[in-house]
């Protein structure tokens, strides 16, 4: 059998063998298999216009591979993109004599499991993202390390003055969860003052840990300090422009 395709069943997969150098057992042996199993293999031939199904050293053509036939045929026409007839079982009528195909299986008969070729998978890129949170300030300029420093004095302050003026309004009460909170803003503002006086990256995330404690307090006085602070900490610019606002708004009145 010449110009033949030799296919292999493994795992419920065909596999493919184009070159006409080895045989069934060959090929079977040099992927590694268990040749003990070599017998229970349905293989065959894809040759002059026919794909032929069968196992065995006697090819032969049981339920097994008849079944085998009627899944996987669609799927080897589709590899050879051509609808060649499909057989199960080969009978040899001599030594050395033309193998003849035994039993035909017809296209309605078909269940059919295709088998699409591989393609080669498309790498995917994935997109680069900005991070969530960008911080515009420059953490090295000695101008904004310094305004910083004074900016997070103020707010220290403020915050403890806030807590002190609750606490005088309350008769001397403080809530568990309000003493805590208290606790961590100010803990914070000073590790971020340390941090902005040591130039360290740290002061981004203690800053804005900070002000979210002073929003999460629900004081309305903390949580406008606790927004002020934390659009100061992300940048800064927008508080400098308000506050030329300000003062243009101030000059504008004393004009007047």
């Amino acid at each position: 059998m010449n110009n033949r395709i030799l296919f292999m069943i493994i795992d419920d997969q065909v596999k493919y063998l184009t070159d006409g150098t080895m045989d069934h057992r060959e090929w079977y042996n040099s992927l590694g298999l268990d040749p003990n199993n070599y017998e229970n293999i349905v293989r065959g031939f894809i040759i002059d216009g026919k794909i032929i199904f069968f196992k065995g050293s006697n090819f032969i053509s049981d339920n097994e591979v008849m079944n085998a036939a009627k899944r996987h045929a669609p799927g080897i026409r589709l590899y050879l993109n051509n609808n060649y007839e499909v057989y199960c079982g080969i009978e040899a009528h001599s030594l050395g004599g033309k193998w003849e195909p035994i039993v035909k299986i017809n296209d309605n008969e078909l269940t059919g499991i295709v088998q699409k070729k591989e393609e080669p998978k498309k790498e995917v890129v994935p997109k680069e993202t900005g991070p969530a949170l960008e911080f515009k300030n420059d953490y090295n300029d000695p101008k904004f390390v310094k305004r910083a420093i004074l900016v997070t004095i103020g707010v220290l302050i403020l915050s403890l003055a806030i807590s002190i003026i609750g606490f005088i309004i309350n008769d001397g009460e403080l809530d568990f969860l309000d003493f805590i909170f208290t606790i961590g803003e100010v803990a914070l503002l000073v590790i971020t003052i340390i941090g902005y006086k040591k130039k360290k990256e740290t002061v981004k995330a203690s800053g804005i840990l900070a002000a979210a404690l002073l929003v999460f307090t629900f004081n309305i006085f903390n949580i406008i300090l606790g927004i002020f602070y934390f659009v100061f900490s992300v940048d800064q610019n927008y508080i400098l422009k308000i506050i030329e606002l300000i003062k243009g708004l101030m000059k504008g009145k004393k004009g007047e």
